[in-house]
């Protein structure tokens, strides 16, 4: 029997680097999401919505049908409201909180029977967990849940030899925050401002996401750490906002 890993979000951004990053140390990578991704993948990709679970049991079919076991799970997909709590509505906090959060319990759900002793989860959070900015209510409330989510998991779950942790990205040069930016008047002036905040006067790659992830599912570097965060955001929580 083989051993895959399943990427949620793989379509493009941190995910697409994640997956593609784990197809280049020659892993079986399963891509999940909404959106198909533009170009040749090297990855085998499924059109799924992570908030159904009758979609994840025909992902887990696939998966069962290549006799593979799952040796990790990484939980990426995510989308943002840019509203106050004011100003969002019920319909969108609810499509935030299944897509961040929910579909976290779905896929540990689905896929732990293909779960082994040396498996992993890991969810893709945010800064916004510890510390956030306004005009992003659902987000941010999405993101500090999985935090909670996160040890929880990691202590029903480590009984049976399955470690989960939270990889907590700052500002990364995606689809989003290219988007987030240029809902600013000046798009220009808001990245300089990005890149000032950070100690290393840089905003992230999502190279760096994907790497700090494939350490930490390997079994044989990172095989004694669960229920931990890690942020990989050029140092910004590091700074007291009065500095």
């Amino acid at each position: 029997m083989g051993q895959c890993v399943v990427v949620t979000g793989a379509a493009n951004g941190i995910g697409r680097a994640i997956a593609d990053l784990f197809c280049a140390h020659n892993f079986t990578v399963i891509g999940l999401d909404i959106v198909v991704p533009k170009g040749r993948v090297k990855f085998d990709f499924m059109k799924t919505d992570v908030t159904k679970s009758r979609e994840l049991a025909q992902a887990m079919d696939h998966i069962k049908a290549k006799k593979h076991s799952v040796l990790a799970v990484i939980n990426n997909a995510a989308v943002q409201v840019e509203k106050g709590i004011l100003e969002t509505t019920e319909e969108e906090w609810d499509r935030v909180l299944a897509v961040n959060l929910k579909a976290i319990m779905l896929t540990t759900q689905t896929f732990f029977p293909l779960f082994k002793s040396g498996s992993s989860i890991i969810n893709i959070s945010s800064v916004h967990a510890r510390a956030t900015s306004k005009g992003m209510a659902a987000y941010v409330a999405s993101k500090g849940a999985i935090s909670s989510l996160t040890r929880a998991m990691a202590l029903e779950l480590g009984g049976n030899g399955i470690r989960v942790n939270a990889v907590n990205p700052g500002a990364v040069d995606t689809a989003m925050l290219q988007k987030g930016l240029s809902r600013n008047s000046r798009p220009e002036q808001a990245l300089k401002k990005l890149k000032n905040s950070s100690p290393l006067n840089k905003i992230g790659a999502p190279s760096d996401i994907a790497n700090l992830v494939l350490f930490l599912v390997n079994p044989d570097l990172a095989g004694n750490i669960t229920g931990q965060e890690f942020y990989c955001d050029g140092g910004v929580t590091a700074k007291l906002a009065s500095e």
